[in-house]
This record gives C-alpha cells, sequence and structure tokens, in this order.
C-alpha cells in the first residue's frame, strides 16, 4: 500500500475509536437515564399501593359500615331509648 492509503487508513481507525467512545458514553447515559426512570415509576407505584392500602384500612375502619359507625349507631339508638324510658319514668310517677 502506499504511505498515502496507509495515512488514510490510520485516520479512520482513529475516528472509529473516537466514535465508539463517543457512542459508549451516549449509551451509557441513555441507560442510566433509563434506570433513573424506572426507579422514579417504581416510587411512584409503592407510594400509590401504599396510598390505596391505607384508604382501604380507612374506609374499612372508618367507612358507613365499619364497627366503629356501627357501634355509633348503635349507641345513639340506645341513647335514644334510654331518654325515651326516662321520659316514660317521669310520666308514670304523674299517673
Amino acid at each position: 500500500m502506499s504511505a498515502a492509503a496507509e495515512g488514510r487508513l490510520e485516520e479512520l481507525r482513529r475516528r472509529a475509536a473516537r466514535e465508539r467512545e463517543d457512542l459508549a458514553e451516549a449509551l451509557a447515559a441513555v441507560r442510566d437515564n433509563a434506570v433513573d426512570f424506572r426507579h422514579r415509576w417504581r416510587f411512584a407505584g409503592w407510594a400509590a399501593s401504599g396510598l390505596a392500602a391505607a384508604a382501604t384500612a380507612g374506609w374499612k375502619l372508618f367507612g358507613r359500615n365499619s364497627l366503629a359507625a356501627r357501634t355509633g349507631r348503635i349507641a345513639s339508638w340506645a341513647s335514644l331509648l334510654i331518654g325515651v324510658g326516662r321520659g316514660i319514668r317521669r310520666i308514670r310517677r304523674f299517673l
């Protein structure tokens, strides 16, 4: 081969090495971005699951048909019945 061809091949080899380094850096940056994106969405999923679990537990504990709500309704009825009973007892005293 001629000296000019050797020089051109050497320049092409150096250029290919630089482009490989640039490509490797770009791929590493893309991979890091993908990993960060995955971690953010994984955390968002965990947070959403935690909120859903807390909301479900709250509904079970304090919702319309929960034990606390039933106890409150029973207490209201009991209070009403006790008040009516006291009223009837007072009326019976005067009769």
